[in-house]
């Protein structure tokens, strides 16, 4: 949501949580009350806000993909919101501190080959990182907000609180586009950038950015403390306008958002080399280009609900993202997801979620794969050019700090970039996954209101 940026684990809240309106720093009655939570209560209280989370993801493919095997992902986060209006009396501000840490292997690179993880938290070089050292100021009755420091832009623009409720990474953080046509740093590797969030009417906002493009900052050996700007290889631009409401002022809350990145700073053509030949056959370096453009046209919105009181009920969601030059990975992506909120009243917080994109690759990438199998020994056959990713799952809040979910995956026509000189195409795979979230502050008994302007 423009204005209200997300510090949660990835999947580690339903959908209608992370849509709820944050309530003013008080002391809060909690459901696990151990012998932090006075001490808690008392730093909510001082203006302190404590964030944490353990989000762990097991894979598996039955069938299909390269090999059968199993895999487990993980990732831990914990983080501060330092709310500076109380603490030092400076207006509507806040200092935000993130620490990450993701461990564990990628099922999709090991064992099927695929580009698109089936695990959203591996990323990241696998290792312990600042995350972001942010200060987050709302001016003019928060109808003006600023963010600056050392973030990511995902985290703000073409993001969506439904994402997440599933494993795959084709769905879970963003467009699978922008991780082929852009080199976007995503959470949890932070730059240097900011944004800026103008909110003329109450349901319209529209922002814009400028961050760093730097793709050492996500190899294993830098941990978020690396400031200086020497391997910076460029500047992306992103923009977005939308109209957003909540629960509080619509009874069928609802986000649309259109926006595009603007990335400065040159890329590899997928299919040319520098002669204007086929690199994958001539084996020299492949052509470069120097600037790239996406577009996004992106929805949220309730469509059914138990009662006209409930906030149980059924969400559709779903968009387009496309690049806008013949010489990007990928021409477009499509998704498409159901999300039912609290499908019985005496599992208000279960879901069920269903989700299915298409990622359609690029003449250039289709093109390359074909040289590729020929330079290997293989016949010169052309893929098809559609990866469809599909998941569906069950979401079930066990407790206030365990959320579990079950799903099942299946993908057509894997991509194989990873294995570009495979002489046959991989087969369709199968994957089970089980997703779990741990809420720390909920499970040491600490208050869990965030911070919020």
């Amino acid at each position: 949501m423009a204005g209200t940026r997300m510090r949660t684990a990835l999947g580690g809240l339903t959908a209608v949580a992370l849509m709820a309106l944050a309530a003013p720093a008080s002391a809060e009655v909690v459901a696990n009350p151990t012998a932090l939570t006075d001490f808690g209560n008392q730093l909510l209280n001082d203006g302190i806000f404590l964030r944490g989370h353990y989000v762990g993801e097991f894979a598996a493919n039955p069938s299909g993909g390269l090999s059968q095997s199993a895999r487990y992902a993980g990732q831990v986060d914990v983080g501060v919101d330092f709310d500076m209006g109380k603490i030092a009396n400076l207006g509507n501000s806040a200092i935000h501190v993130t620490f990450s840490q993701r461990h564990g292997q990628n099922l999709a690179a090991t064992n099927i080959g695929n580009s698109i993880s089936v695990q959203e938290v591996y990323g990241g070089g696998q290792t312990y990182r600042l995350t972001e050292l942010s200060w987050d100021q709302a001016i003019l009755d928060d109808r003006v907000e600023f963010l600056v420091g050392r973030t990511d832009a995902p985290s703000d623009f073409a993001a969506s609180s439904f994402y997440c409720n599933f494993q795959t990474n084709s769905t879970c953080g963003n467009s699978s586009l922008f991780g082929q046509d852009n080199q976007l740093n995503y959470y949890p590797v932070g730059v240097w950038g900011g944004r800026v969030t103008v909110k003329p009417a109450r349901y319209l906002y529209g922002q814009i950015g400028a961050y760093e493009r730097d793709p050492s900052q996500g190899n294993r050996n830098h941990h978020g403390f690396d400031w200086d700007t020497s391997t910076a290889t460029g500047y992306i631009l992103p923009i977005e306008l939308g109209y957003q409401s909540n629960f509080s002022s619509d009874a069928y809350p609802r986000h649309y958002k259109v926006g595009a990145f603007y990335e400065n700073g040159s890329y590899s053509d997928p299919f040319f080399d520098i002669n204007h030949n086929s690199a994958a056959l001539t084996g020299l370096a492949h052509a470069q280009h120097p600037d790239r453009t996406s577009v996004y046209a992106l929805f949220d919105q309730m469509i059914w609900k138990t009662d006209p009181t409930s906030q149980r009920g059924l969400f559709v969601f779903g968009g387009i993202t496309a690049g806008t030059d013949s010489s990007q990975l990928a021409d477009y992506f499509l998704q498409a997801g159901l999300l039912d909120k609290g499908p019985w009243a005496e599992r208000p917080d279960d879901t069920i979620g269903l989700v299915v994109t298409d990622l359609h690759w690029g003449n250039h990438t289709m093109n390359f794969l074909r040289d590729s199998r020929v330079a290997a020994g293989g016949v010169a056959t052309t893929q098809n050019p559609n990866e469809v990713m599909m998941e569906v799952n069950y979401g079930a809040q066990i407790t206030p700090w365990l959320r579990v979910v079950p799903n099942l995956q299946y993908i057509v026509n894997p991509d194989n970039l990873p294995e570009p000189k495979l002489k046959s195409n991989i087969p369709d795979t199968f994957v089970v996954g089980f997703k779990f979230a741990v809420g720390l502050p909920e499970l040491f008994g600490l208050p869990t209101k965030n911070y919020n302007h």
